[in-house]
């Protein structure tokens, strides 16, 4: 197929509304100007001169999953104290909230809970709450779903590249200041309308191009910026939906940085976009939360790290090294191996920023870890390619390259879902790829015990390819 022509984004952006479904119970006041998306207002006056809350969020809270039959939800204060918020709890649909329980604080403007004992595959609403001037204010209501048994179908986003600057942001802020805040924003709520379990980000979450081509930021500082404004970004589908990161390679936790510049940057990652750990889900993972793996209904998702553990710096712009360079370290590759062998899920994914290797449209691009397939029988990726097609996994999901691009390998599938905010769309020239499309969006992937289906959706709303797993 030709590769598609890039167009322009047409986007409006309309402030949100109230607060959905927040003040149903008697004694609580809602939050008002900035709608469950906008996670507060940003001035001290509302419309026709209403007192503001004391309290405000930036975006709305990340749900993520720290083990099986748990719920995290991690919210950040722009405007009051952390400290103020509460948060309860009920299954979707009752009536009755659990009793409110204090968050634990990561971040001094974080306010992060832990919902354990919950059953599985059931969706949950949460509900966050700050005590201003001793009464209490409703902020946020959301929901998430708790890791499915086996046999019970569900849907996942999955996407990759959206490359969001580090800048300041206030509560209420729907400011757009670059080509990639625009895209994700207008992507937020076509995926939150997906309704979907979970979403998955491939990494290059962040940018920092304004500090050089791959260059670490100055201290964290700069990495919780990226962070909240990504969150800003990605509106009320991370308040609805459990989020999965990947690390990429502008996420500021290459392998080459000083073990302080790697530090920095993890330590505003495990704060402010949570993930599973080494303790939380049987299938284990890294302490520092950048590889992990899980079982939801009948797929293994296993989350790779390829940035972290390659030493050498492998670079576009200053090409030294060779794609052979690329790994994931003893440890994690261990580490899976094992996993894919101990586990008997009917379907098996891989999630990482690119290949563990390359092979591209010109040596440059492929030191960098283009190709995706392409680089199947490349370094370590050869490696890991043959457990792959041993323990029977049906999808190696990446990105790296901004396009939509799928390959089969020895019966593997190499799906690309595009990019979620990056400008740059790389070509056959540079990837090496034949079949491709440039839209930006993000991929549809529903599973059932008996089937798979992955669809790539344009920024423009239709499907540009799909397959079926069966």
């Amino acid at each position: 197929m030709a590769p598609a022509r890039w167009l322009p984004p047409v986007f409006v952006l309309m402030a949100g509304g109230g607060l959905t479904g927040a003040c149903r119970d008697p004694g609580l006041t809602t939050g008002s100007g900035g709608g469950s998306g906008a996670g507060g207002s940003a001035g001290a006056q509302g419309v026709g001169g209403t007192t503001e809350p004391e309290t405000a969020l930036i975006g709305a809270p990340l749900v993520f999953a720290p083990a099986r039959g748990a719920l995290g939800v991690s919210a950040v204060v722009g405007r009051g104290l952390a400290a103020d918020l509460v948060a309860s709890i009920r299954e979707e649909g009752t009536d009755t909230w659990s009793t409110d329980t204090v968050p634990t604080h990561p971040a001094d403007d974080v306010a992060e809970w832990r919902f354990t004992d919950l059953a599985e595959g059931t969706r949950y609403e949460y509900r966050v709450v700050a005590n201003d001037a001793g009464e209490p204010t409703a902020l946020y209501q959301g929901t998430g779903t708790t890791a499915r048994p086996p046999g019970e179908p569900f849907e996942f986003v999955i996407l990759s590249d959206t490359h969001i600057p580090p800048r300041e942001v206030l509560p209420g802020d729907v400011s757009i200041e670059d080509y990639a805040e625009d895209i994700l924003l207008s992507l937020a709520d076509p995926i939150r309308n997906e309704e979907a379990d979970f979403l998955i980000n491939l990494g290059d979450t962040l940018d920092f191009h304004l500090f050089g081509f791959n260059d670490p930021p100055p201290d964290g500082s700069y990495t919780r910026q990226g962070y909240l404004n990504y969150r800003r970004c990605m509106k009320d589908s991370i308040g609805h939906a459990v989020h999965f990161p990947v690390v990429g390679n502008w996420d500021g936790e290459n392998g080459y940085y000083t073990a302080d510049q790697i530090a920095y940057s993890r330590e505003q990652r495990m704060r402010y976009v949570p993930a599973p750990d080494d303790q939380g889900f049987p299938e284990g993972g890294s302490p520092n939360q950048d590889y992990y793996a899980l079982t939801w209904g009948d797929a293994l998702l296993v989350v790779l790290n390829v940035m972290s553990y390659t030493e050498v710096p492998l670079l576009l712009d200053y090409p030294m090294g060779v794609p052979e360079d690329w790994t994931l370290g003893p440890e994690q590759l261990a580490w899976l191996e094992t996993t894919l062998a101990d586990s008997s899920a009917r379907w098996k994914f891989l999630f990482i920023h690119h290949a563990v290797g390359g092979a591209a449209g010109d040596y440059a691009n492929t030191i960098y870890g283009r190709g995706g397939g392409l680089a199947a029988n490349v370094g370590e990726q050869a490696y890991v390619h043959d457990l792959m097609v041993t323990h029977g996994v049906q999808t190696f999901f990446y990105g790296h390259d901004h396009v939509f691009t799928d390959m089969v390998v020895d019966g593997v599938h190499y799906s690309l879902p595009g990019s979620a905010g990056a400008p740059w769309k790389f070509l056959g020239v540079e990837t090496g790829y034949t079949d491709y499309f440039t839209d930006s969006g993000y991929a549809r992937v529903e599973v059932s015990p008996d089937s798979v289906s992955v669809q790539y959706v344009s920024y423009y709303g239709y499907v540009l390819q799909s397959y079926v797993l069966e």
